[in-house]
């Protein structure tokens, strides 16, 4: 028999039900939409009757539906991040800052899924389904369509570390061309006399910038232009045009490679050595840029460019909120030094 009381008790208990505003306001002696306005950050509910709500709400655990109240705002207080190839050593470290940063600013980042169009450039379904309040975008290889799109909708974008010509948009990059600078210095000041500047198979600004800056700067100190080589971005992809490089007999074995990111630098290490037998850094220095984890193995040891991530995102996130809280149209072009990392792929 107690068997069965219990039974029929359990049977009869309802389910735990969602807790509404209409409950909170019945608990508060308040109106609904009272309830509405107090978890509003800015409006007009005195202090008193925000306390009573707020006590009404933690009794009986409500949580405000962020949904409902972007209904209200107009603001989702969602950042939409717009990320290439979340599994670079890089890319994984700097949405967790992004992330972090827009936490400390009162936004959630939700990660927008990218893809290839009919014609291999990278773009992005509808922006607008996200109800996002803005963009920050980390790659130079999207169509220019995203950034049509966010302007049709007015959701400011801004470009982080990379630079798509031609969109307008705010951005916060690298001093591109001044590691460019630093890297031919370094270079010279070691006695190198025929450099190559490895490349991406994709051009970019900030990659442009890069190569200019060294090319210049390198034919200013020795009267010579470095040759400027492209490859492919990915590790494996770059082999046959590294071993081209050397194997090169219409042009002088280079002395010195500067490449546009670690990737490259490592793949252009384990040619040199592995399959050329060259000693680095007395045959060939190597200087890199990303400064990846894998740069401080006590296998490669690589001279490389650290850009300031932490800084970049707080810049990045200090102008997508200024403008999404302020409406300004005007456009924030940012440039933050790089600072050059030397190991023992260089000889100073």
């Amino acid at each position: 028999m107690k068997d069965k009381l219990t039974l029929k008790s359990t049977h009869m208990n309802p389910a735990k039900q969602t807790v509404t505003s209409k409950d909170v306001a019945k608990l508060a002696g308040v109106s609904q939409s009272t309830v509405s306005r107090v978890f509003v950050p800015g409006s007009s509910v005195s202090e008193k009757t925000k306390q009573k709500v707020f006590e009404a709400a933690k009794a009986l655990n409500y949580r405000p539906n962020a949904f409902a109240r972007s209904l209200i705002t107009n603001e989702s207080k969602l950042i939409g991040l717009v990320f290439p190839d979340a599994d670079y050593p890089i890319h994984m470290k700097t949405l967790q800052l992004i992330s972090s940063e827009l936490q400390k600013n009162g936004y959630s980042a939700v990660l927008i899924p990218w893809q290839f169009d009919e014609k291999d450039n990278h773009s992005v379904p509808n922006i607008f389904q996200y109800r996002v309040d803005g963009v920050i975008a980390a790659s130079a290889t999207f169509n220019k369509s995203l950034y049509e799109e966010c302007e049709e909708f007015d959701i400011p974008v801004v470009q982080f570390a990379r630079v798509v010509e031609g969109s307008k948009s705010s951005y916060v990059i690298s001093d591109n061309y001044e590691a460019g600078q630093q890297a031919a210095q370094l270079l010279h000041e070691s006695g190198v006399k025929n450099a190559v500047y490895l490349t991406g198979e994709v051009p970019t600004f900030t990659n442009d910038e890069r190569q200019n800056g060294f090319s210049s700067e390198f034919e200013d100190l020795t009267g010579k232009a470095p040759r400027i080589v492209e490859a492919n971005y990915d590790y494996a992809s770059s082999l046959d045009m590294i071993r081209k490089i050397f194997s090169d007999k219409q042009n002088p074995r280079p002395d010195a490679i500067f490449c546009a990111t670690d990737n490259l630098a490592i793949a252009v290490m384990d040619i040199a050595r592995l399959e050329y037998g060259l000693t680095i850094p007395h045959d060939l220095q190597v200087i890199g840029f990303d400064n990846i984890p894998q740069a401080e193995w006590l296998s490669y040891q690589l001279t490389t460019f650290r850009q300031d991530f932490l800084r970049l995102a707080r810049e990045c996130v200090k102008t997508i909120v200024a403008q999404i809280n302020s409406k300004n149209s005007q456009l924030v072009k940012m440039m933050v030094p790089v600072k050059l990392v030397k190991r023992n792929t260089t000889k100073f």
